[in-house]
């Protein structure tokens, strides 16, 4: 089967879930990947990795009616698979199912809505006004209200839907595709602790906390400065890794260099292969998500990666960070960083327990997410879709 996975913004971290979909597919199919690019350049783990099929088309402008009708044509695939219900995705998708008949699948992973309505959260009437003008100067922009809210309204027009949580699920239905990973990959035996600190320049004594991933309001890397902080032990250090050149990260870079000062390290972008290097260099993963709009349909792909690397884990009690971790980690209240203090500081007086719940938490991956976890679930939707096409030709 021929699949075309449609990206709304391969310049963006969606190319993570785009990614893992195609790698899992491309198994037993022909894939490529075709995405809008709204950014100067594909997103930056993945800059380089030739193992993906991938054709990118630049948008420019308000109205980009010639780079639309490129991004249309380099859609080739028996069956379309749109990432986010979004007009540079979905909506090429749909365009595809209408004029030349092909099968349409969705998937969803995040609650794309919930992140606009919290961009408007706590704003005056009239900052709300200039932000939504503002943001349809280019209607087909990821943050512009109209575009999420139209296409949310016309995802029961797909043939078939993924999602990547329960949350997800309850408000769109379809099949569940957690963000799983290659347990076979990221295995803690392959990558020694000692090695990874040497080759990032981290200090063999120190205690380090990671966070992995790309730093957003509503991910709580200031309520983890803030718990960090609280910790008075000083062999104790917040490495971040994932840090971008934008306004928001430049406000923790520099709120993390006054609080924390030499316990605080911060690492730009890493291709997908340094992931595991990082997790070995760490004593513990955070993720300290916030509870909110943006954060109640989101499961961050990271706690896998931590799972399947053996890490002990500190999660927060939103989404389905408390399934997830059910038995191999530690979940604390959101929004609370004596909570999160707390829970490190026992993590650090306990290396046994912590031990003991990374290795359960690893068997957990293998088993419920990992990439052979669910990868015949969503060749068995495949198949079911072939399998009407085949009906209705006949």
């Amino acid at each position: 089967m021929h699949i075309s996975i449609l990206c709304p913004d391969a310049a963006s971290n969606c190319m993570g879930r785009v990614s893992l979909l195609a790698r899992m597919l491309q198994k037993n199919h022909h894939v490529e990947i075709v995405g809008a690019l709204l950014g100067e350049s594909l997103w930056q783990p993945l800059v380089g990795d030739d193992s993906l099929l991938c054709t990118t088309f630049a948008l420019r402008g308000a109205v980009p009616l010639g780079d639309i009708r490129r991004l249309l044509g380099a859609v080739r695939g028996d069956v379309v698979y749109a990432c986010k219900p979004l007009m540079t995705s979905f909506g090429i998708g749909l365009i595809q199912r209408v004029a030349a008949s092909r099968k349409l699948l969705l998937d969803i992973d995040d609650w794309d809505r919930g992140f606009i309505r919290e961009l408007y959260a706590g704003k005056g009437i009239l900052t709300r006004i200039r932000f939504f003008m503002k943001s349809h100067r280019t209607l087909y922009a990821p943050h512009a209200f109209l575009n999420a809210w139209c296409m949310e309204k016309l995802v029961r027009c797909a043939d078939g839907i993924t999602v990547s949580n329960r949350f997800l699920q309850k408000k769109f239905g379809g099949e569940l595709i957690w963000h799983v990973r290659d347990t076979e990959i990221f295995r803690p035996d392959r990558f020694d602790r000692e090695t990874a600190r040497q080759h990032y320049g981290i200090a063999q004594d120190k205690k380090i906390i990671l966070f992995l991933g790309t730093p957003r309001p509503w991910k709580g890397l200031d309520d983890l400065i803030d718990a960090v902080q609280l910790i008075k032990e000083q062999a104790v250090m917040l490495v971040v890794v994932g840090l971008h050149d934008d306004p928001y990260c430049r406000t923790i870079i520099a709120r993390a260099t006054s609080v924390l000062g030499e316990r605080f390290l911060g690492f730009g972008m890493q291709p997908f292969s340094a992931v595991p290097k990082f997790l070995a260099a760490a004593d513990v993963v955070v993720i300290p998500q916030k509870k909110n709009a943006a954060t109640i349909g989101q499961v961050p792909a990271k706690v896998f990666d931590a799972m399947a690397m053996a890490k002990p884990i500190i999660g927060t009690a939103v989404s389905d960070m408390p399934e997830i971790l059910d038995g191999c980690g530690w979940i604390v209240e959101p929004d609370k960083p004596a909570c999160l203090a707390t829970a490190l500081e026992y993590v650090f007086a306990h290396p046994r327990e912590a031990v003991y719940r990374g290795k359960a938490a690893r068997q957990k991956c293998v088993e419920r997410y990992s990439v052979m976890a669910m990868e015949q679930r969503l060749e068995n939707l495949l198949q079911s879709l072939g399998k009407a096409r085949q009906r209705r030709a006949s």
